[in-house]
């Protein structure tokens, strides 16, 4: 799924997930069902160039996953941004994903960047 995800397949992504999904990423609202999340996640991929995820740890216990990312974000600006983050999943009984939460501060990812710092100032 993440293949998908980094891969900015919309549609791969949304294969993985129940239909009745919540799913709310880092502060925003909760998204509920596929439509809202479609509509969320293309709106986001429009506000960045690419991304990758690099698997950091996962754990499973019984219809839970956890997995934990360092998150790398590239930037329209080309600057590319490096963040980590967990993603809390739950497993309905068809193995479909029905509650998808994803812990992120994205900060770093929209802030503006010092192309030139200042030089220090001597006295």
């Amino acid at each position: 799924m993440f293949s998908k995800i980094d891969a900015m397949d919309v549609e791969g992504f949304l294969s993985n997930l129940a239909e009745n999904v919540t799913f709310q990423f880092g502060n925003a609202p909760a998204l509920v069902g596929r439509a809202a999340v479609r509509e969320g996640v293309v709106a986001f991929f429009s506000s960045i160039a690419a991304l990758r995820h690099e698997m950091t740890g996962k754990w499973e216990a019984d219809d839970i996953t956890i997995v934990r990312f360092m998150t790398y974000y590239t930037r329209h600006d080309r600057i590319e941004v490096e963040v980590p983050c967990a993603v809390i999943l739950h497993h309905a009984e068809d193995t479909l994903i029905d509650d998808y939460r994803i812990y992120i501060d994205l900060a770093p990812v929209f802030a503006p960047q010092l192309r030139d710092k200042p030089a220090a100032a001597t006295h």
